[in-house]
């Protein structure tokens, strides 16, 4: 079958979907990328990808004009590349795509990766994208939520009819990439060292773990915060350059700005925190275990769900002061706990969240909607 993949960048599809592209094409599928381009299209193309360049796409805003323009230029892309079925990701592919998968006659599924910052607050803009995600949803044939928060709130809200609603445990962590044996220093000090992973929003948690940071270099001096990550302009969300500044002045704080490869960063850490406040299911959590990591994250939906007691500690929500007590309750553990927490968030990855196992259960929804 011809099968395309679909997101709002470039970036998100070859970070994230590469793996269920090269097992559907070991599987026989002709497998074609359709995203606006970025840095990471040529990456793409280099995996032996065909690529479809998407213009009309912007991840921001709600012109009717614009988005009219998108749906047609789906439609047409999807006729053009002959897809049978389409996999879609992110909120514009969501909503759009299943308008131009339902006039281009083919099948799709539909990924709802995380609710993102318009949908869960109660502005016009939330209610605009509530009502097409009802409208768009009514035409998908499948419809993925990443844990069950996620899917009960489309539900209550009646945003999607429960019989094409589908749990699927994240996008898949390619295990054998994301493994410690990447890391070529063993890290024998005895200082902590907690690493921030993500884009610089106040609903990721940045302002909470700073805070958090603050609190925990007063009482353990040594301790080192990394922070990966960059400002999203697009994101009413995101810090100030300004306060980006003032954080980097800050000792014990280090901001080593966006790094295309995270495990470089990774290696470095003894503990990864992300305290969000709300996610489909964290990759960067995911990643992290993967690689052996301990975490802190919070009790939210998503966070909760990538881990479990016995390789993470889960802090409340929007509170900097429980933060920093879970991170001092990582430091005095000692260092053979610390290592059995790592050795048990492998372990949950290479049992759960796999790619593999993320991938064979794309394929057999695929296949599910090929033989109805």
């Amino acid at each position: 079958m011809n099968i395309g993949i679909v997101a709002n960048t470039s970036f998100n599809i070859y970070n994230f979907r590469l793996p269920l592209m090269h097992f559907l094409k070991a599987k026989g599928h002709h497998i074609i990328a359709i995203a606006p381009k970025d840095n990471f299209t040529e990456k793409i193309i280099a995996e032996d990808f065909p690529f479809v360049e998407i213009k009309t796409l912007s991840r921001k805003g709600t012109n009717p004009i614009q988005d009219l323009k998108l749906i047609l230029e789906l439609k047409k892309i999807y006729q053009q590349t002959n897809l049978d079925i389409v996999l879609q990701y992110t909120i514009k592919p969501n909503i759009y795509g299943s308008f131009a998968a339902k006039l281009a006659n083919i099948k799709c599924i539909c990924t709802v990766t995380g609710l993102g910052y318009t949908f869960l607050n109660n502005s016009i803009a939330s209610k605009v994208s509530k009502w097409l995600y009802r409208t768009a949803f009514y035409f998908s044939d499948i419809i993925l939520f990443q844990n069950e928060d996620d899917k009960a709130t489309f539900l209550n809200l009646k945003l999607a009819n429960e019989r094409k609603i589908k749990i699927v445990p994240g996008s898949g962590i390619d295990i054998y990439r994301f493994d410690k044996s990447f890391c070529t220093n063993t890290i024998t000090d005895t200082n902590v060292v907690f690493l921030f992973i993500g884009r610089l929003l106040k609903d990721k948690g940045i302002f909470e773990f700073i805070e958090a940071a603050k609190k925990i270099i007063q009482q353990y001096p040594k301790t080192l915060f990394l922070i990966v990550g960059e400002i999203d302009q697009q994101n009413p969300s995101s810090i100030s350059q300004q306060e980006l500044e003032k954080i980097t002045l800050i000792p014990n704080i280090k901001y080593l700005g966006f790094l295309q490869d995270t495990r470089v960063a990774i290696c470095q850490a003894t503990c990864v925190v992300l305290p969000s406040y709300r996610e489909g299911l964290p990759r960067v959590i995911l990643e992290a275990m993967a690689m052996s990591k301990p975490c802190i994250t919070t009790n939210v939906p998503g966070c909760k769900d990538a881990v479990d007691s016995s390789c993470a500690f889960l802090a409340e929500v929007e509170n900097s002061e429980d933060l920093k007590l879970q991170m001092e309750k990582f430091i005095v553990l000692d260092n053979q706990k610390k290592l059995e927490m790592g050795t048990n968030a492998r372990r949950r990855t290479e049992t759960i969240f796999s790619a593999n196992i993320i991938a064979e259960t794309y394929f057999k929804l695929i296949s599910s909607l090929v033989k109805k």
